[in-house]
């Protein structure tokens, strides 16, 4: 039977650094937020279920999901936020234990930036949370993403706090540092759990 380990960390806490080395060293990655833009792309039932909520005006002209109109709108209404994931959830979720009972490997890591909020936890046998200071987070974000502070800071807080993950996790890796630096704890650590 195929171990899930769980990775999860908030937006822009390092999270993808982290799922990516493991790809290059050869783990398997379900990433959570790839099957989310899976499921809601155009035409499909998960976009046609948003629309339906949201309004057919989330749909751009292309038919793609407008992602941007979407988050303004979920990231400061938390109400709306929990409706979208009440809409989409069941489509992932259905994707990713496709994914788990289909892989060969003895290893997969579930990518879920929301694992513990959308009880993905419960498929895991092991659970990484990757972590930052919230300034560091704050600024990663508004770097990457190109978003004032108080756009970050909504999206930041649409999450669980890192703390609260970290307590809940069975392992935790500092990304404070430079990429080496987690890196390294990325080595160390699947020494130790693999």
């Amino acid at each position: 039977m195929t171990r899930v380990i769980g990775l999860t960390g908030g937006i822009a806490t390092g999270k993808s650094t982290v799922s990516e080395y493991l790809t290059s060293v050869g783990y398997e990655i379900i990433d959570a937020d790839k099957i989310t833009h899976q499921v809601q792309s155009k035409g499909s039932k998960g976009l046609e279920a948003i629309a339906a909520f949201f309004g057919k005006d989330i749909i751009k002209e292309d038919g793609e999901l407008n992602r941007q109109k979407l988050g303004s709108i979920v990231f400061n209404d938390k109400a709306k936020l929990i409706e979208l994931t009440r809409i989409i959830d069941p489509f992932i979720r259905s994707e990713v234990i496709r994914r788990i009972n289909e892989s060969k490997n003895d290893v997969v890591i579930l990518d879920a930036p929301t694992l513990f909020e959308n009880g993905y936890h419960f498929m895991c046998d092991n659970i990484i949370s990757v972590v930052c200071d919230f300034d560091e987070q704050e600024k990663r974000l508004m770097e990457r993403d190109s978003l004032s502070k108080e756009e970050a800071d909504a999206r930041i807080k649409s999450q669980w706090p890192l703390k609260i993950k970290a307590e809940l996790s069975t392992y935790v890796i500092d990304s404070n540092g430079s990429i080496m630096q987690t890196r390294n704890q990325v080595v160390k650590l699947f020494n130790n759990i693999d």
